[in-house]
């Protein structure tokens, strides 16, 4: 616990990654080979179950913002250890409503509403494909939580796409 509250977050799960390979490597030298899985899910208790929590209230929005894929990736891979991806999956759509709902109830910005959405769904696409290995579960998060902001503002948001959209077209059909 004290190594969590002294680090932040990708320093932590790094630590975390090297103690359990470290582990790992002792129990194939040293121990039969009936303890490792036992002295495996020891490990990953202390150095992940434990502080689930901890992890993603610190540290999970920073890298988030930060686009941080390889930090992500290495954060799904650790909980995919524990089964704890529910954990992760919350977190991701409590991130996503969070960080949306900024776009959305914005009344000064809807000019740009549109496409700072657009924005913010390529990104989180990028991080699903890099950091979260396309799982399903994880798509349908990212999906149902746009659908959750897209229905914040009533008919507004699907105004202003359906005038991004014919503003495109026409831009298009000018070029030809």
């Amino acid at each position: 616990m004290k190594y969590m509250q002294q680090s932040d977050v990708p320093e932590y799960l790094k630590h975390a990654e090297e103690r359990l390979h470290e582990e790992n490597e002792r129990c194939i030298l040293y121990l039969d080979a009936g303890t490792r899985k036992p002295l495996i899910a020891t490990t990953e208790k202390q150095l992940l179950e434990c502080h689930i929590s901890p992890i993603l209230d610190k540290g999970f929005t920073t890298l988030m913002d930060g686009r941080r894929t390889e930090d992500l990736q290495r954060l799904y891979t650790l909980l995919s250890r524990i089964d704890a991806f529910e954990f992760l999956r919350q977190a991701l759509s409590s991130y996503i409503r969070k960080s949306g709902q900024r776009i959305v109830m914005d009344d000064e910005k809807d000019k740009d509403m549109v496409q700072s959405l657009l924005d913010f769904k390529t990104s989180l696409d990028t991080i699903w494909e890099e950091s979260f290995s396309k799982n399903e579960s994880f798509g349908n998060t990212i999906k149902d939580s746009f659908e959750h902001l897209i229905n914040l503002r009533q008919n507004r948001p699907a105004e202003l796409i359906a005038k991004f959209l014919d503003e495109k077209l026409r831009a298009g059909n000018k070029g030809t």
